[in-house]
């Protein structure tokens, strides 16, 4: 009886051993959760040591519970599975930012990157994205349709994209006088002589000072750098054009291979200029 009762002693003490380990794995857990209020909260040194603790999952969540959650609410191939390694806490010139591991260089194969002060002509345009991106695709496949996401190297499983017309030598007057150095009264009255109204000027000039700060232009590894990398230099003052590179991380697999632009004017202003035209939606998978 006695034995019996050293059992069920020694059970019982294993039970409470084992509830006890899991209660103080379940409050490191809870104690770990961040909030990001907390977080923001930390100096940029440890906000980086914070992030690069994180889980996966912990990632995503901290992120999706942001005021910048745009990476995991716009892109449906980002999970709390792979947050890990396609989700970064950015630095760009003391800016800290949650931002997609993105291939680097603006996501352009370093050989193709261009100036679109090169291009003339008209080009077919698309953009999975809102009006205040500078990035979009140009060209169509040989069968007529819009480069699918894996092509633009965008994490989604499908998508309607906007379209449209890019008049190309137009875009490049307007960019010319925008970049020309003078004070913003001479590049106003050019722009409006050139029939543009106020307010479309004004956001001509707004929108390329603000491209200037963008984390492809002069952030780490951005598109000139890509350039360099590549051993030629690029008139940066029209903006882009390449090809997508493609963009394999954790369990992502996107081809890339379509053509891309990274133009000084947002997609709505380029819109509401006229220089993209006959838009339009398209469905692509």
């Amino acid at each position: 009886m006695k034995k019996k009762a050293k059992w069920i002693i020694i059970v019982l003490l294993v039970i409470v051993a084992v509830v006890g380990i899991l209660l103080a794995i379940n409050l490191t857990k809870k104690k770990s959760a961040m909030s990001y209020q907390e977080f923001k909260a930390l100096t940029a040194e440890q906000q980086t040591e914070a992030f690069n603790r994180m889980t996966g999952p912990e990632i995503y969540k901290l992120v999706a519970d942001s005021e910048e959650n745009w990476p995991v609410t716009s892109y449906d191939l980002i999970s709390p599975n792979n947050a890990k390694e396609t989700i970064v806490l950015y630095h760009n010139n003391g800016d800290l930012h949650f931002n997609l591991a993105w291939p680097h260089y603006g996501g352009f194969v370093p050989d193709s990157i261009a100036s679109i002060g090169d291009l003339t002509g008209k080009l077919d345009v698309s953009r999975d994205g809102g009006d205040g991106g500078h990035s979009m695709s140009y060209g169509k496949n040989a069968d007529g349709s819009y480069p699918n996401d894996s092509q633009r190297s965008v994490p989604k499983t499908s998508a309607k994209v906007r379209t449209g017309t890019l008049d190309v030598d137009r875009y490049n007057a307007v960019a010319k006088i925008v970049t020309n150095g003078k004070d913003e009264k001479e590049r106003l009255s050019e722009l409006t002589g050139m029939g543009y109204e106020s307010k479309i000027a004004e956001r001509f000039i707004s929108d390329q000072a603000a491209w200037l700060k963008r984390d492809e232009v002069c952030g780490p590894d951005n598109i000139d750098d890509g350039a360099r990398a590549a051993g030629h230099t690029v008139d940066s003052r029209f903006g882009y054009y390449g090809i997508t590179a493609p963009w394999v991380v954790g369990d992502l697999n996107l081809k890339g291979g379509s053509g891309q632009l990274e133009t000084i004017f947002s997609w709505g202003t380029l819109c509401d200029s006229g220089l993209i035209f006959d838009m339009g939606i398209a469905e692509i998978h």
